[in-house]
């Protein structure tokens, strides 16, 4: 019969040869640290995803109100010969809010009252039920026709660019939030070392 010994937590200091072996408190104090400083990072990072959103709702909206329906990427940077909107520009614009607003919904904490009031919510259509918030392939996809039909058209870059800010808009969200779990998933199993170096 063997016994495996359990490996503890151990702190080495560069101008120490001796390792320190971190007691309880210790080990429960620095995964707590560690756990804070990962909620701050987060929390900033999901601060400014929603203020880049916000700001490009914004723009969407001014391109609605616009007359000449040009991209604000193509008042920066304007063609030697414009290019006229794609069809149906202002449904597409608000697709793209709409799309938008919906990526808020996935920085959202689980908890947030916004989710439990949307799972809540009664099913019109019986057994047919639109999950909320949609999986990121969902929302890629839908982003994804104005700038093809805007490539298709051969419409310049700008108008091209224009129309994929929802999608690159998408794959930010998806992996910071891959990112977030990644983080998440790292404390976990440092704290579940800490359990298991416990009577070492």
């Amino acid at each position: 019969m063997s016994l495996r010994q359990r490996i503890p937590f151990r702190f080495s200091d560069a101008g120490d040869e001796d390792d320190h072996v971190l007691d309880e408190q210790e080990q429960e104090e620095l995964v707590r640290h560690l756990r804070d400083q990962e909620d701050t990072i987060n929390s900033q990072y999901l601060l400014s995803l929603l203020l880049v959103i916000g700001l490009s709702c914004l723009l969407h909206v001014i391109f609605i109100l616009k007359q000449s329906k040009q991209s604000p990427i193509s008042a920066l940077l304007p063609n030697r010969t414009p290019s006229p909107p794609i069809p149906l520009p202002t449904f597409f614009a608000l697709l793209h809010i709409l799309l938008q607003l919906h990526l808020c919904l996935h920085l959202l904490p689980p908890a947030h009252p916004i989710l439990r009031a949307l799972s809540s919510l009664r099913p019109p259509l019986g057994p047919l039920v639109l999950p909320l918030p949609l999986l990121h392939p969902a929302t890629l996809a839908a982003s994804a026709v104005a700038p093809a039909l805007a490539l298709l058209l051969r419409h310049g870059w700008p108008d091209v660019a224009w129309w994929a800010v929802t999608g690159l808009m998408t794959l930010l969200v998806y992996y910071v939030k891959k990112w977030i779990r990644q983080s998440d998933e790292s404390i976990r199993e440092l704290d579940g070392m800490r359990y298991d170096a416990r009577g070492a």
